[in-house]
């Protein structure tokens, strides 16, 4: 799972696309790279993911990434993070445009589920930590791959880990970071 979400934050390739110029929400980018018109493909994100995040047309396809003024980073790596809707696994054509999400939906997430979640990212932090909203991104692509994120709200920034409906894999953590606002902790719970 993790290798999926992060197997395009080290392309080169990508890198030069998300970082080329000004956001891009529609079926061009900057680049000229057309993407899926399909009435099928999912461009637009739900609250609270749209604060966080924009839908990016690239010449991979559609991908998941922080929006303007956010940057989605992998610290151990220091590897900008996608959501690509392309499956590049036996795929010869990395620079299929065509790509698309076909469901983008995110879910408060509380209880026993939040627990479990919050409990494998959490890991190696401080256990004193206020705890943050968190929330479940489900995604599909239009080859019927699904993938699924927890997004930990801690309102001035937040964090993301991959997961399967098994487990999560701690060593998927990325931050996501508004490069306008310094982070502030959450104050102490009553």
């Amino acid at each position: 799972m993790r290798n999926r979400i992060l197997a395009m934050a080290l392309s080169i390739p990508l890198f030069g696309v998300l970082t080329y110029g000004s956001t891009t929400f529609a079926n061009e980018d900057e680049l000229g790279a057309a993407c899926a018109a399909s009435p099928a493909a999912v461009t637009t994100l739900p609250a609270p993911l749209s604060r966080w995040a924009q839908v990016r047309c690239t010449s991979v396809g559609y991908v998941i990434t922080g929006r303007e003024g956010w940057i989605w980073i992998e610290p151990s790596n220091k590897a900008l993070v996608v959501i690509p809707s392309q499956s590049f696994e036996g795929n010869a054509d990395i620079h299929d445009s065509n790509a698309y999400f076909t469901k983008i939906e995110v879910t408060k997430v509380t209880g026993d589920e939040f627990e479990k979640a919050y409990e494998v990212f959490h890991s190696g932090f401080d256990p004193k930590d206020a705890k943050p909203a968190g929330y479940r991104l489900d995604v599909t692509t239009m080859d019927g791959t699904d993938i699924r994120v927890y997004m930990f709200d801690y309102f001035t920034y937040g964090w993301g880990m991959a997961c399967s409906k098994e487990a999560c894999d701690p060593s998927s953590r990325f931050v996501m970071l508004n490069m306008k606002q310094d982070p502030k902790p959450l104050p102490p719970p009553i």
